[in-house]
């Protein structure tokens, strides 16, 4: 290729002002691409790196170190040997502002590495893919250990995929993209409440952002609301996920509500009723301002009610849990009521009030109440004041289901 014929394929990627900005690393990039390019590709080559530039550019990632990316698919080691040991000047820097490659054998070295990384890739539209370096952790949740992908996709919409092949750039979204699709997936969420949709396209906008390793605010928010969908709708799987990487994000110092997820945390800890783990969040809040947070004072008073049995406290605490945090102690309501019912069997021997008990027990009825003593096969009394539990028989009943509880 001229010189002539590549300053325009450059001014068609960028302005000269533009180009004097790039990096060291995007340059030599650059110059690789167009120097191992295709036959009859320059065009494709032009299109291909004016948009993985732009969208690195809306991502804040255009100082990144562009040695660690991959060429575009229609760059090969080039026509000529690459054995030959002479210098390969595409320019003069005066022309085109761009540094001169040396034929090395240390570059020899990575060209070959990068062709023989992906040979047995079939060819795809824009940019080669990545090697699949998506990992999923002890938690279901999706890491990223590769290069960061630099996405083009544009389409707000996008089921979500378990990667197994290597990752396409031309289908991964770039972060305006993907802030767009965000604000119609909550959109969406608040008009129709499609949980399984909602959740698809969340883990998808989630996978988008691993595979291009964007960890920011707007990283944690998308994570935040996932995981109060996920309550909403009881889906204690998903909130886990999103409750683990959030862990990690507040841990890098990125902003988000850290007392609100710390206290789902503890609640989360006391419906699973693994102490050990509560114990240690115990020990990193000591001193922490999180700590005095009314989000997780709510959370540790539940802790401290619970540790004394105190059920009349815990029943007025879950009644007044902020948040999502009712949702959480839903999934473990119903334990903690069944050992209510045991202490109260064992204190009033001559039977109780339902009315008395659905109150303490914080039921929105007493037919409420009634059903769910039905639903254990506990014994009822009919009086003229109202029903009575027979709490003599209706203990060992008790004793049974709280071990299946």
């Amino acid at each position: 290729m001229n010189k002539k014929a590549l300053k325009a394929h450059l001014g068609a990627i960028a302005t000269k002002a533009e180009r004097a900005k790039w990096p060291p690393s995007l340059r030599k990039y650059v110059a690789s691409a167009f120097e191992q390019c295709l036959p009859r590709k320059e065009n494709e080559l032009v299109e291909d790196l004016k948009l993985t530039i732009a969208a690195a550019k809306e991502q804040d990632m255009l100082s990144m170190d562009w040695s660690d990316f991959i060429l575009p698919t229609m760059c090969s080691k080039g026509a000529k040997s690459s054995d030959e040991p002479k210098v390969k000047k595409l320019s003069t820097k005066r022309d085109l502002n761009m540094a001169d490659i040396e034929d090395t054998p240390e570059e020899k070295r990575r060209r070959e590495l990068r062709a023989k990384r992906f040979e047995d890739d079939h060819p795809v539209e824009h940019i080669q893919p990545t090697s699949l370096e998506l990992k999923v952790d002890g938690n279901g949740e999706e890491y990223w250990h590769g290069k960061p992908v630099v996405g083009t996709c544009t389409s707000l919409e996008k089921q979500y995929l378990r990667i197994t092949s290597a990752v396409n750039p031309s289908t991964v979204r770039p972060l305006p993209i993907l802030k767009q699709a965000f604000r119609y997936v909550t959109t969406y969420w608040n008009t129709y409440k499609d949980y399984t949709y909602t959740c698809d396209q969340m883990k998808s906008i989630r996978q988008d952002l691993t595979v291009q390793c964007i960890r920011n605010k707007f990283t944690v928010k998308v994570y935040e609301v996932h995981a109060r969908i996920a309550l909403e709708k009881g889906d204690m799987g998903e909130y886990n996920q999103c409750q683990a990487q959030l862990k990690q994000l507040y841990t890098s110092d990125i902003r988000g509500n850290r007392d609100e997820f710390i206290a789902y945390r503890i609640l989360y800890f006391l419906f699973l009723q693994n102490m050990c783990d509560l114990n240690d969040l115990m020990k990193e809040l000591v001193g922490k301002p999180e700590r005095e947070s009314p989000y997780v004072q709510h959370a540790l008073d539940v802790s401290r009610a619970l540790s004394m049995c105190n059920y009349h406290a815990f029943f007025k605490l879950y009644q007044s849990a902020p948040n999502m945090g009712g949702h959480l102690m839903d999934k473990f309501v119903t334990r903690e009521r069944v050992k209510a019912l045991i202490m109260i069997c064992k204190a009033y021997k001559m039977g109780i009030s339902v009315d008395f008990v659905a109150q303490e027990l914080a039921f929105p009825s007493s037919e409420s109440f009634i059903k769910f003593l039905k639903g254990m096969s506990i014994n009822l009394n009919r009086t003229p004041e109202g029903y009575m539990i027979d709490t003599k028989t209706s203990l060992p009943t008790l004793m049974e289901q709280l071990k299946l509880s």
